[in-house]
């Protein structure tokens, strides 16, 4: 089944849309060496509401601060080898876990292994606060984009009959 087009639809696409490309402007402006984290983390939390935008804005931005402080001092006092990431990995998951922040310990393993494994050039710690402060970007910036007018309607979406009867 297709669902038919709709103002609601259309108006929660082109904020989507709106988020991702203003979340990379700002994150140029501030020169942030991998501006496109701040234009993924926008699309990653952007829901078809303010209140499910928050949950998801949360459960990322501590995800991606546990993340980043684990792979930086992962990375920093063993290195980057696979060893030291399997572990900060683990790490990761048992601390959101006993900071019961379930809902955030895979955004938070992706923020480990960007900050232990792709080439960046600096400390763990810069490349880690550049992380942060990326994915912080966008998630600020989806958080304005979702609260302006128009919202969604909370209507039920209509659907197009089908075709096979």
């Amino acid at each position: 089944m297709i669902a038919r087009f709709t103002l609601d639809r259309l108006y929660r696409s082109a904020k989507v849309g709106v988020a991702g490309v203003v979340a990379l402007a700002v994150a140029h402006w501030f020169r942030l060496p991998q501006a496109y984290w701040a234009a993924i983390s926008a699309f990653v939390v952007m829901a078809g509401d303010v209140a499910a935008t928050v949950r998801a804005s949360r459960n990322r931005l501590f995800g991606t601060a546990i993340g980043a402080v684990t792979g930086a001092v992962f990375s920093y006092f063993c290195g980057g080898n696979w060893w030291s990431f399997g572990l900060a990995a683990t790490a990761t998951v048992l601390l959101c876990s006993l900071l019961n922040l379930e809902q955030s310990y895979r955004l938070a393993c992706v923020t480990v292994a960007i900050v232990m494994l792709i080439q960046g050039v600096g400390s763990p710690w810069l490349i880690a606060l550049h992380r942060f402060l990326e994915v912080a970007l966008g998630i600020m910036v989806a958080l304005g984009i979702s609260a302006l007018p128009p919202r969604e309607s909370g209507s039920k979406a209509q659907v197009a009959p089908s075709s096979h009867g």
